[in-house]
């Protein structure tokens, strides 16, 4: 019987660590001294530490009785109210994602990176952070083939950056097919799909469209060949 695992390590960038950055962010063995220079470590290891909801939702708790915010005594108390109550204190309940996001995420099982920095952007007590860094590998206890993998991404309110192994491995399977039936049209795709993903990650909606539009130009552009 083969174990499947998932591992990663990272940082936050940001001024230093507060209490909203330990009750988002303490599940993932937090440590406010290493690397240090404005970035705090975080990991996610296998059969030591897996975050949860169920631990965010155990710090926000602790987070509001710090701030002397009145929590209903409710074994059935969840994520939601309690974020209503601490953006209220914050002066983010008129944040339109952070209420879609109260709204509409399920707040079950492990807990996503992208959904901690949009709440830890709102509730801001000093650690102004700015980004999250992250990169993790899955692995097999046996030997398996596709069973070993690793991803990367880089988070902030202005960009997201997602990529894995796999996507590589599938991006050039797909290219070299398109390459040898010298098929331009899915080539090209292939092509402007990864650029757009990218270029998705911009949130800025203008500000997305204003970078298409240059490197629409750029690959426009005849490239200059120099002379030997």
């Amino acid at each position: 019987m083969a174990n499947n695992y998932y591992e990663g390590t990272g940082v936050l960038v940001l001024d230093r660590v507060t209490p909203v950055i330990k009750a988002l962010f303490g599940a993932f063995a937090l440590d406010e001294r290493y690397p240090d220079n404005g970035q705090a470590y975080i990991a996610q290891i296998a059969e030591t530490n897996d975050p949860r909801w169920t631990d965010v939702q155990e710090g926000l708790e602790d987070l509001a009785a710090q701030l002397g915010i009145p929590i209903p005594d409710d074994e059935d108390l969840s994520i939601p109210p309690l974020l209503e109550r601490l953006a209220a204190h914050f002066g983010a309940d008129q944040d339109g994602e952070l209420e879609n996001l109260i709204k509409h995420h399920p707040f079950e099982d492990s807990v996503n990176l992208e959904a901690l920095l949009l709440i830890a952007s709102c509730f801001d007590d000093g650690h102004h952070l700015t980004s999250i860094q992250f990169e993790g590998c899955w692995y097999c206890s046996k030997p398996r083939l596709f069973e070993f993998g690793g991803n990367g991404c880089y988070l902030s309110r202005e960009i997201q950056v997602f990529r894995t192994s796999s996507q590589a491995l599938q991006l050039g399977d797909q290219l070299r097919k398109a390459i040898l039936a010298a098929d331009i049209e899915e080539a090209s795709a292939l092509i402007a799909l990864e650029a757009t993903n990218l270029l998705a990650g911009i949130n800025d909606e203008q500000l997305r469209l204003n970078v298409r539009h240059r490197v629409a130009e750029r690959l426009a552009q005849t490239p200059t060949i120099s002379a030997d």
